[in-house]
């Protein structure tokens, strides 16, 4: 027996797009391609005020034999479900080829409950502004990983970069909750 797939998939399509939503606004499309530190000016200049005023301290006390391969702790301020917590993220991994970046991070903080992703926005040291925006997603514990095309220029800045160097930004990280909530 031979059945008109064709006419088959014709009428389901038709029945999905009768189901779909109506397609955004452009103005909503446009307001979701901004940085959220240009959404939201001054909650970004609050949470990077408190940042720049972070300091992690570290020593070769400090560090145990688990934490040979690690470098310096990379200050790191936490936004979640209403809540702030200062604290520092080891630096695990660290790869950049192609302008492919690869990091991946430990939190040293226990935010409950468990975050499955972060959006975490690397601010630089020095002049504490913003360079990348980027998710990063939980693997174990307390580990996350992000991973993404990056420009030409910063490709060049943190090229040679290793896990053991002291890195040149500062981390910014926000629930889903958090970014809900602004």
């Amino acid at each position: 027996m031979k059945t008109n797939i064709p006419l088959l998939l014709r009428w389901h399509l038709a029945q999905l797009e009768n189901q779909a939503p109506p397609p955004p606004r452009a103005a909503r499309l446009l307001a979701q391609t901004q940085p959220w530190w240009d959404t939201w000016p001054e909650r970004f200049q609050a949470l990077v005020e408190r940042l720049s005023h972070m300091d992690v301290a570290f020593g070769h006390a400090m560090t145990d034999a688990s934490h040979v391969r690690t470098g310096f702790p990379v200050t790191t301020l936490v936004e979640h479900a209403g809540e702030e917590t200062e604290t520092s993220a080891r630096v695990l991994y660290l790869s950049l080829r192609d302008r492919r970046f690869c990091f991946r991070f430990h939190l040293n903080a226990n935010i409950q409950p468990a975050v499955e992703s972060f959006e975490v926005t690397f601010i630089t040291d020095g002049k504490m502004t913003p360079v990348l925006s980027a998710s990063a997603a939980r693997s174990v514990d307390n580990e996350y990983r992000v991973d993404l095309q990056v420009s030409e220029e910063l490709a060049r800045e943190w090229g040679n970069l290793k896990v053991t160097d002291r890195m040149p930004f500062r981390l910014l990280l926000r629930s889903a909750s958090s970014i809900s909530d602004h």
